[in-house]
């Protein structure tokens, strides 16, 4: 997996205040580098003091990476980054060393958005290990413009255990990941969420157990394949009461969303509920997006009342 890491305005001088070895953009660089080859990750990394130049590296490497990383540091109100984000169309992982003084506007085009909160490199590396454990490929083999289209069973492997760290996961329950829609159907249409054109029709069809919704070329779905809000709600009090772990919710949840970005039927009126519920299950072993039982609850509350 190649990815591409871009620092924005001023992170040249990172440390050099401060006058002290180890802190340094230099040595970011090679922290970063060290751990992409522990992880088998490819990275060309790209630091400029003009937005242009982000904008034209976005470009141009497109189709030469399989996400991207960026501390927009100065830039974290940019428009302009986060349209350039969202036509590239890769997943995005957002770092910022500490959390900036107002809310991130190019985060809003990123899957996650780790910030550190006690100096450090720490939340370049947990984005490393983020894309290192693969939820953002659902297909591991073959070129990068397949992801989410072969018709094998995508991998469950189970992101691996890390140790707590100092970074803090700014990306709550229920807000929309885009970046990880694409990343699952690269090259595919934009999601259309919560355009719902003809409520009366949608009603209709919620009256009629096992008819496809808006496929209705195709032959009559059997219940059992509508994702509902029930069917998460289950999984998730399973997970509450140990009889799934972590990590099999996570694999259900990818699994499940997969199959909706492709046009799999989901409960008539709630599909962009379902869909961020499940981006949220599926992130919910990695170490900085992990849910807390509290957090299930509330995710619970929210299924019910939706």
């Amino acid at each position: 997996m190649k990815l591409l890491v871009l620092h924005g305005p001023n992170l040249n001088l990172l440390g050099v205040r401060e006058g002290t070895s180890g802190g340094r953009l230099s040595d970011l660089d090679a922290a970063l580098k060290a751990r992409a080859k522990e992880l088998e990750l490819e990275l060309k990394v790209v630091q400029s003091n003009h937005e242009g130049v982000l904008l034209d590296t976005l470009a141009a490497e497109r189709e030469e990476v399989d996400g991207i990383l960026i501390n927009p540091a100065g830039l974290f109100g940019s428009y302009a980054l986060k349209e350039g984000l969202e036509a590239v169309g890769l997943p995005t992982i957002e770092v910022l060393l500490r959390p900036p003084a107002r809310e991130s506007v190019v985060g809003e085009a990123c899957v996650l958005q780790v910030h550190g909160t006690q100096g450090g490199f720490e939340p370049y590396l947990q984005a490393l290990e983020t894309f290192s454990s693969g939820v953002f490929t659902p297909e591991q083999a073959g070129p990068k413009k397949t992801l989410g289209r072969k018709k094998d069973e995508p991998s469950t492997k189970a992101a691996p255990a890390s140790k707590p760290s100092p970074v803090s996961l700014v990306k709550s329950v229920g807000t929309p990941a885009k970046s990880l829609a694409r990343a699952v159907e690269a090259g595919g249409s934009t999601k259309t969420l919560g355009r719902k054109s003809a409520p009366a029709k949608e009603e209709a069809a919620e009256a009629r157990p096992g008819k496809t919704l808006g496929r209705g070329s195709k032959s009559a779905t059997p219940a059992s394949d509508l994702l509902t809000r029930a069917l998460v709600r289950q999984k998730i009090s399973d997970r509450l009461a140990g009889k799934l772990t972590p990590a099999e919710l996570a694999a259900w949840a990818r699994t499940q969303y997969q199959a909706v970005q492709r046009g799999a039927p989901a409960e008539s009126g709630h599909r962009e509920l379902l869909e961020e519920s499940l981006q949220s299950l599926t992130l919910s072993t990695l170490p900085a997006s992990r849910l807390s039982d509290e957090q299930l609850v509330d995710l619970l509350t929210r299924l019910d009342e939706g």
